[in-house]
């Protein structure tokens, strides 16, 4: 298989997997759970970390702190804005973005790591579709979590989807690979347009500005670049989340 029909897939998500709900954020488990990937061709990778020097540099950052990862969650509403611009401007890569609301979850999801195995399921079926339409194969980073084994998740993986066209499936840290720290950035813009801060307003921004870059099949893009689970949710109906028909359906 030619080089350029070969992708790497960065994987990272935002929000947590708990279930204890808190009237006010931050007093609790998050609404949402998102898992992202990061889809960049072989030949456009390494151009895509050196955005992460690029962005350190614009942030200032000191010799001794470039090793230091970026973290969207810590950044200010300026730094992330950044982010997201050097992103859309180097143009060459690909989103798909699962959302979960797990106020309207059954309680098998509550059972470990039954959200997380479920998540990536779902991302990866997207992920497949995204392959098979560019006649590609892909490798598979996960961002390292300690509690995951990622033997068991390979093996999960195995009986439920196609991985055939999955050349490889690995853990890393945000320090060991800089597009990592990229997917971050796709996982949390994602995640900042669903979940509510501490005033209740959520930052639609982000994710506008990325969305020329989310998968689309068949000229559709919610349901694949963007998914929601579940599609029986109040969430799609409630007018805080108006913005998910104009960006994403219309």
């Amino acid at each position: 298989m030619k080089r350029e029909n070969i992708y790497n897939i960065y994987i990272d998500e935002a929000g947590d997997e708990g279930f204890k709900f808190n009237k006010h954020p931050k007093c609790g488990s998050s609404r949402f759970f998102v898992i992202s990937a990061l889809i960049v061709s072989e030949k456009d990778d390494l151009s895509l970390s050196k955005l992460v020097n690029e962005l350190k540099k614009m942030f200032n950052y000191q010799p001794k702190d470039m090793l230091i990862p970026l973290h969207f969650v810590r950044m200010s509403h300026d730094k992330r804005k950044a982010c997201v611009k050097i992103l859309k401007d180097f143009q060459n890569f690909t989103i798909i973005s699962v959302v979960f609301d797990k106020k309207s979850l059954n309680n098998e999801f509550k059972n470990t790591p039954y959200l997380y195995n479920f998540s990536s399921q779902i991302l990866l079926e997207r992920i497949n579709s995204f392959l098979k339409l560019n006649s590609a194969k892909a490798n598979l980073i996960f961002e390292h979590r300690r509690n995951t084994s990622y033997i068991d998740l390979q093996n999960y993986l195995k009986k439920i989807i196609d991985t055939s066209l999955f050349l490889s499936l690995s853990s890393k840290t945000k320090e060991q690979l800089k597009c990592l720290q990229l997917a971050d950035i796709v996982a949390s813009a994602t995640y900042q347009a669903f979940e509510p801060d501490y005033y209740g307003n959520l930052e639609v921004s982000y994710i506008y500005s990325l969305k020329d870059n989310f998968f689309r099949y068949n000229e559709k893009s919610f349901g694949y670049g963007l998914k929601f689970y579940p599609s029986n949710s109040k969430v799609l109906s409630s007018e805080d989340y108006n913005w998910i028909n104009s960006v994403f359906i219309k």
